[in-house]
C-alpha cells in the first residue's frame, strides 16, 4: 500500500474523531445546565398534627413555585434524630430543618427560654406567633441559634397550655394536692399553690391518666388532648388556666438556607411573614373540631380573671430570677426581658 493510502486513512480518523468530540461537546452544555433538584430533609418528632399540618401545604407550594427544584421531606416519628438532640443533628449538618422546643435541652439555647417563662405570654394563638417572630428579630437571639449553625425557618409557636384531667379547678386552693402534668416554670407557680406537678413523656400520659397516678394534664389547646386521646380519661377542663407555652418553632440549617437560589429564599419569605396566620387559623380550626367534643363529655370549668391572677402575681417573681440567672451566665437577661415586654405591648396591647 502506498504512503498516499495511509496519509488519507489517518486523515479520515483525525476528522472522524474531531466529529464526535463535536457531538460530545454539543450535548455536554445541556447536561450541565440541567436544574438541579435540591433537597431537604426535616425532622420531626409525633405524627402528623395541627403544629406540623401547615408545612405539607409549604412543601406542595415550594415545589410548585420552584418547578420541582425544590423537593423537601418531612420525617416523622423521630427517625432521623431523637427529639432531644435536634440542634446537635442541625449543626452537624444532618438534615436541613426541624422542629425546636428549647426546654428540651435549655441550656443550649438559655435566652429562648424568655419564651417559655411562666403566665407571660399572649393568649390569642397568632399574637404567640408573632412574638416568636419578633424574638428572633433580637441579635442576641439570632447570635445564640447561630452557635447551633441554625436560621429561623418558621416563627409557628405552639399555642397556650390548657388544663384538662380529673379534678374541678375553679380557684388556686383547688391545686393543693393535685398530681399535675406541667413542666418548666409553670410548674413553679402551681407548686406555690401545693400542687405535686411532674413532668413525663406525653405518650405515657393516657395510661398514667386512666389509672390515676395523675389528677390533671396540660397539654397544648385544643388540638394536643384530643391527639393523644386524654379527653377520653377526664372529667374536667378548667379554661382561662393559659399558663404559658414552649418555645418551640422550626429551624433551617443556615449552610442549607445560604445555598438556596434567590428565588427559592424569596418563595419561602412570603410563606415566613404570613406563618403566624397560617398557623393561628389552623389552630383555630382544631378549636372548632375538638371542644365541641370535649364538651359532650367534660364540664368545662371558668377559673376566673382574679384567681389567675393569683398565680400571675406569683409568676413575676419567678421572671426576676430568671434574668437573674441569664445575668450569672454573662447573658442580656435584662435586656431581652425587657424587649419580650416590649414586643409583647406592641402585639397585645399590655
Amino acid at each position: 500500500m502506498s504512503c498516499e493510502y495511509f496519509k488519507k486513512r489517518l486523515w479520515s480518523t483525525v476528522v472522524g474523531s474531531i466529529i464526535l468530540l463535536g457531538l460530545v461537546f454539543a450535548y455536554v452544555p445541556q447536561a450541565i445546565s440541567a436544574p438541579k433538584v435540591i433537597t431537604w430533609n426535616v425532622a420531626l418528632w409525633g405524627g402528623e398534627r395541627d403544629w406540623t399540618r401547615p408545612l405539607h401545604r409549604w412543601v406542595a407550594d415550594m415545589e410548585k413555585r420552584t418547578n420541582g427544584g425544590w423537593k423537601i421531606n418531612l420525617h416523622y416519628g423521630s427517625v432521623l434524630s431523637p427529639s432531644k438532640e435536634h440542634l446537635d443533628g442541625l449543626k452537624g449538618g444532618l438534615f436541613e430543618a426541624c422542629q425546636f422546643c428549647a426546654s428540651y435541652a435549655p441550656g443550649k439555647t438559655p435566652l429562648q427560654t424568655v419564651f417559655e417563662l411562666p403566665f407571660i405570654l399572649p393568649q390569642d394563638q397568632q399574637e404567640i406567633s408573632e412574638m416568636m417572630a419578633a424574638l428572633w428579630e433580637h441579635p442576641a437571639l439570632k447570635k445564640e441559634l447561630g452557635r447551633w449553625n441554625a436560621v429561623p425557618l418558621f416563627p409557628a409557636a405552639i399555642t397556650q397550655y390548657g388544663l384538662m384531667g380529673n379534678k374541678r379547678i375553679a380557684k388556686v386552693e383547688d391545686f393543693k394536692g393535685v398530681r399535675i402534668r406541667i413542666s418548666g416554670e409553670m410548674a413553679r407557680v402551681v407548686s406555690m399553690f401545693g400542687a405535686a406537678p411532674t413532668m413525663i413523656p406525653v405518650s405515657d400520659l393516657y395510661e398514667a391518666m386512666e389509672r390515676g397516678t395523675l389528677d390533671m394534664a396540660t397539654l397544648p389547646w385544643a388540638f394536643s388532648f384530643g391527639a393523644f386521646k386524654i379527653n377520653e380519661v377526664s372529667k374536667y377542663v378548667t379554661t382561662n388556666f393559659a399558663p404559658g407555652s414552649q418555645s418551640c418553632a422550626f429551624l433551617a440549617n443556615k449552610r442549607a438556607w445560604n445555598a438556596l437560589p434567590k428565588e427559592f429564599k424569596k418563595y419561602h419569605m412570603v410563606w415566613y411573614a404570613k406563618a403566624p396566620k397560617v398557623w393561628g387559623d389552623e389552630y383555630k380550626k382544631g378549636d372548632e373540631r375538638w371542644i365541641p367534643i370535649y364538651k359532650k363529655n367534660l364540664e368545662f370549668v371558668e377559673l376566673p380573671d382574679s384567681e389567675r391572677g393569683k398565680l400571675v402575681s406569683k409568676a413575676e417573681g419567678i421572671w426576676k430570677k430568671w434574668v437573674e440567672r441569664m445575668e450569672k451566665k454573662g447573658l442580656p437577661g435584662k435586656e431581652i426581658f425587657d424587649y419580650f415586654l416590649a414586643k409583647r405591648k406592641e402585639i397585645a396591647g399590655y
